[in-house]
């Protein structure tokens, strides 16, 4: 089961945080943000229990909020996920991650459409105020940086599909992703 984390850290803390983060198996990828929060965390934990949030919420609460230097944490954790296969290009990528809030009804219909965007490589349906967390990689490139790049396809591709309400979008600066 994927799941991701939202973390806000004391100032100061982020790298300290990131070193406890890697240590935990559960952890995949850590991306360093600006804005609301300064660290995205995926998680993966095996569905063995009947109910496989509660192995990431004792994670959540248990080993990583209790270590000290974190002010807050948003847990999210899909309803359900699918996916594409990512593009292997043997280049350097970026990920990014669009929060997007719906019109009601529209979950299914976008989710099928989001997944026949480019870049986009993960599509989760999320409990709250978004209903949905795209996940994209693209390439670096020095004539098409990928802030631009990625701004361009939430503009023109994403905010533009049928049920879309609202897009929030996190474009890290920096990245860990862990080999699996």
């Amino acid at each position: 089961m994927r799941s991701f984390l939202l973390i806000k850290a004391k100032p100061g803390s982020e790298l300290e945080i990131q070193k406890r983060l890697r240590a935990l198996p559960e952890v995949r990828e850590i991306h360093l943000l600006t804005g609301k929060f300064d660290l995205l965390v995926t998680l993966e934990s095996h569905e063995t229990e009947l109910d496989p949030r509660q192995k990431i919420a004792e994670l959540v609460i248990q080993e990583i909020r209790k270590e000290g230097g974190i002010l807050d944490t948003r847990t999210i954790i899909p309803i359900t996920s699918q996916y594409n296969r990512p593009v292997q290009t043997g280049r350097p990528m970026v990920k990014a991650f669009v929060f997007i809030q719906t019109e009601a009804g529209k979950w299914g219909e976008l989710a099928s459409k989001l997944l026949e965007v480019q870049d986009v490589v993960g599509v989760h349906r999320l409990f709250g105020e978004e209903d949905i967390l795209a996940e994209l990689d693209t390439e670096k490139s020095l004539a098409y940086p990928p802030p631009q790049h990625i701004a361009n396809i939430v503009q023109s591709k994403i905010s533009k599909l049928n049920g879309v309400r609202h897009t929030d979008t996190y474009v890290p600066l920096e990245s860990i992703v862990k080999n699996q």
